[in-house]
């Protein structure tokens, strides 16, 4: 079964909540964490960034191909968890934002 896309994704419409996610070498964990969201956040409008610190495990590769299409932000190099959150933050659209763990479900 696959998730539904983000309820804002490809909308004009600002969502609620914007999802940051740090990814580096966690494919499964992240896309099992990106199921997780679709599945159980269904009352809000979402959106979904992820930032990709390099993975050599094809991390971006599946994020970027993830049914619920996530935002990706593919570094060129590992800036770290910190400034690849701020990264992300300055990305997000959403009235409210959650810093989320990869290994979260």
């Amino acid at each position: 079964m696959q998730p539904p896309e983000c309820p804002v994704s490809g909308s004009e419409a600002r969502p609620e909540l914007s999802i940051l996610i740090v990814s580096y070498n966690t494919r499964d964990l992240t896309l099992a964490c990106l199921d997780s969201i679709a599945a159980g956040a269904r009352d809000t409008s979402f959106e979904v960034i992820v930032v990709d610190n390099v993975s050599s495990d094809g991390s971006a590769e599946a994020i970027a191909a993830h049914p619920s299409r996530p935002r990706l932000i593919a570094s060129s190099s590992n800036i770290g968890f910190g400034r690849a959150n701020n990264v992300a933050a300055a990305e997000a659209q959403g009235r409210l934002v959650l810093l989320l763990n990869p290994d979260t479900v």
